[in-house]
Order: structure tokens, then C-alpha cells, then sequence
């Protein structure tokens, strides 16, 4: 196509809402953010430089060091989440009747809203819950207590909540890694004397490497933004705030902007770096 003044001038006028929307919706937020997180301003009254005070106190106070160690939760449980949706991939790898609904059985639990998944757990970890229905029927009725009140439980309790909700999602990314594998390997594999052990260590694991270090990635970035289920579920109350939990409750209840601000950053960054190196694995294919 000849770029004539005029077709400049069409294309220009097309570019200019998608860029100013960036800008005033995207990247200046930004900017305004950084520089309200190196100062004291509680939303009303001018913000006044305090430099990196805020970001210090984020690094060197234990109160605020407890947010990112809580994120470490959902870290954890995002291993036995990514081995369980693993297993079950390879267990149905394959064509069988009624693959279809299975599989949209276990995408149920992602697609739920927050608030109905909080209610869930709520009356499953209650005192009368489901939980300790099931530890009292099987005669483990001394462990059955109030999981949410422990304070050394409450926080593996919410976390293990995320297994539940997000292993249907990995399940599925797994599940069309293994379905992409040629069916020859395996019929080769075969004849040559492997087990199905040494099918899935060679064949499977190495196929889906990449689809488990994105995994990994999109557990660690979800991890540092946890917000809806603790915060619906106990308001970040008994030790189970995270970074996010309190950056809403400093903005807003504690009119703490400038810190809120300078805590965002942190998260912010956290992300960016994690989204970044998911991005790059999957520009590669593979990490190999």
C-alpha cells in the first residue's frame, strides 16, 4: 500500500485514542504511583518527600516482612497442586469416552467467583465443617478444631485452598502438552522394552518441561498478588494478610498512601520480573 499524506494521517488518527488511553490510564498511574511511594501522603493533605523511608520499613519491619512470608504458602502448595495436575494428565492421556466432560468438571473450580469459593471453605473448615465431619468418622476426631482460628494452621488452611481451585487449570495445560507428543515415541518406547515409568521420564517430562517452568511462574506471580480468598474469608485477620491485603487496607483504612504506593511497587516488580521470564520461556518453547 502507498503511504500517501493522507493514509499517514487515517493510520495517525486511528493510533491516537489507543495511545493516549495508555497513557492516561496505564503508564502515567505509574509514574504518579513511583513517586507517591517515596512520600508521606495519606490522600488529602500535599505528599512530602520522605525518600526510601517507606520502602525501608517494608524490607526491615517484621510486621511487614510476615506479608511476603505468607505468600510463601501459596508457593508451597503450588507443588503438590502441579504433581497432582501432572498425574492426572498423564493418567488420561489418551482417547476415552467422556474425556470432554472430565475435563470440564475439573475447570468448575477455577471458574468460580471468590466470594462463592470463600463461602465453601468457610463452612468446610467451620467447627461443624466438612473437614472434621470427615476426621470424626474416621476416628481422627482429636485433630478436628477451629482451622481457621489456629494460628499456626490458618495460613497452610487457605493456601491448600488453591490446590482445589487452580489444579484443573494445570491440569489442562499439561494435558495438551502430553496430547501434542507424536503417539510414535510412545509405539517406539514400546518396542524398545520401556516401561511406562521410563515412557513418562523420558518422553513426557522432558515434552511438558516448558509447560511446568510456566506453571511455576504464573504459581510464584498469583502467590505475591493472593487477595480475594483471605481477604473474603477472615479480612487478612490472624496472621493471614498478604502484600495486597495490605496495600487496600493502608490506602484505605489506615490513609497510608504513600506507603500503600511504595508497596505496590514492590509487588509490582515481583510480577513483572516473574511474567517477564514466562514470557521468555515461552518465546523459546523450551527451556532446553
Amino acid at each position: 500500500m502507498v503511504k500517501t499524506k493522507g493514509t499517514r494521517l487515517f493510520i495517525f488518527t486511528f493510533l491516537v485514542i489507543p495511545v493516549l488511553h495508555l497513557l492516561i490510564f496505564s503508564y502515567i498511574p505509574i509514574i504518579t504511583n513511583i513517586y507517591l511511594s517515596f512520600t508521606n501522603y495519606n490522600g488529602v493533605n500535599p505528599p512530602k518527600w520522605v525518600g526510601f523511608r517507606n520502602y525501608e520499613r517494608i524490607f526491615t519491619d517484621p510486621q511487614y516482612l510476615k506479608l511476603f512470608r505468607n505468600c510463601l504458602w501459596y508457593m508451597v502448595v503450588a507443588i503438590p497442586q502441579l504433581v497432582f495436575a501432572f498425574i492426572l494428565a498423564v493418567f488420561v492421556n489418551g482417547k476415552f469416552r467422556g474425556i470432554n466432560f472430565f475435563k470440564g468438571v475439573l475447570i468448575v473450580p477455577y471458574l468460580l467467583n471468590g466470594v462463592i469459593i470463600s463461602t465453601i471453605f468457610i463452612i468446610y473448615f467451620n467447627n461443624n465443617g466438612t473437614l472434621n465431619s470427615i476426621l470424626r468418622a474416621v476416628g481422627l476426631g482429636k485433630l478436628a478444631q477451629q482451622w481457621l482460628h489456629n494460628l499456626r494452621l490458618v495460613n497452610p488452611a487457605i493456601a491448600s485452598i488453591s490446590i482445589w481451585r487452580y489444579y484443573g487449570l494445570n491440569f489442562l495445560m499439561f494435558f495438551g502438552g502430553l496430547q501434542a507428543i507424536p503417539h510414535e515415541l510412545y509405539e517406539a518406547a514400546a518396542i524398545d522394552g520401556c516401561t511406562k515409568l521410563q515412557e513418562i521420564r523420558y518422553i513426557s517430562v522432558p515434552s511438558v518441561l516448558h509447560i511446568l517452568f510456566i506453571n511455576i511462574l504464573l504459581s510464584i506471580s498469583g502467590s505475591i498478588q493472593v487477595f480475594e480468598i483471605p481477604y473474603i474469608m477472615l479480612n487478612g485477620a490472624n496472621g493471614t494478610a498478604t502484600p495486597v491485603i495490605q496495600i487496600q487496607q493502608s490506602a484505605f483504612a489506615e490513609n497510608r498512601v504513600g506507603f500503600a504506593a511504595a508497596l505496590s511497587i514492590v509487588v509490582f516488580v515481583v510480577v513483572v520480573i516473574a511474567v517477564s521470564l514466562q514470557r521468555l520461556l515461552a518465546r523459546r518453547g523450551s527451556i532446553y
